[in-house]
């Protein structure tokens, strides 16, 4: 693994973490975006040693694997709070800085095409949960896409422009109180109409970031990553 700078449009440059394959032919690449928590291993989750280990996985798979920094565009620091509703308690970072998250993203998805042996016609997007959100608003730069327990977001315009992606999977715990699993359903929907082979995966009394070390988190964390991994040999 090797930290490069992305110089972003405007000229503000973030880092990512870039995981490269043995194979030096033409292979696809995985973008991947962090949630609310940061890239960070904090009492609401291991979300670091998680994103890193897909990532460390994707290119023993045979795929380059990019994670950008994207709230080093914005100077944010993780900010973990409910995304249900409006309020109090609702994150204004999102609210002031979502359109730049994106474009952060967007720029790392352009940056990792033109790296050594990546086919530019091979993009994959994972996201969690605020990441999922924002790989969704940008479908349309990939051909597959994975998110888990993404939000919805209506206030904000929804998930956005549509994309022209040919597979999608969704992971979301039933019991997540977070961002309920209504989410996931209009997200289906949403991508389903755009003509996406999209397959929902959902996980009975599995809770937000399938974090805990209940059963029913433990399983949907192993059997998610199984499903991940599949999916990113299957269809990039």
């Amino acid at each position: 693994m090797q930290h490069v700078p992305i110089i972003c449009g405007n000229g503000k440059s973030i880092s990512a973490a870039v995981y490269e394959p043995a194979t030096t032919a033409p292979h696809g690449v995985v973008v991947i975006a962090y949630g609310s928590d940061g890239l960070t291993d904090n009492l609401h989750g291991p979300w670091k040693t998680m994103v890193s280990g897909y990532a460390e996985q994707l290119a023993a798979d045979g795929f380059t694997a990019l994670i950008p920094d994207y709230f080093a565009y914005t100077a944010s620091s993780p900010a973990p709070a409910p995304f249900t509703s409006p309020g109090p308690t609702w994150p204004d970072d999102i609210f002031r800085h979502r359109d730049d998250w994106q474009r952060a993203i967007s720029d790392a998805v352009d940056h990792a095409t033109v790296l050594a042996a990546v086919d530019p016609k091979r993009v994959g997007l994972l996201g969690f949960s605020l990441g999922g959100h924002l790989c969704l608003r940008l479908r349309a730069k990939a051909q597959v896409l994975v998110e888990f327990f993404a939000p919805e977001f209506p206030e904000l315009g929804g998930i956005g422009p549509a994309g022209t992606l040919s597979h999608a999977q969704i992971h979301h715990g039933d019991n997540d109180v977070v961002v309920p699993l209504k989410n996931a359903t209009l997200i289906a929907k949403i991508l389903r109409a755009e003509g996406t082979a999209t397959k929902e995966c959902t996980y009975p009394g599995a809770g937000h970031g399938f974090a805990t070390e209940n059963q029913a988190d433990q399983d949907a964390r192993d059997l998610s990553r199984q499903e991940t991994l599949a999916f990113f040999q299957a269809n990039l």
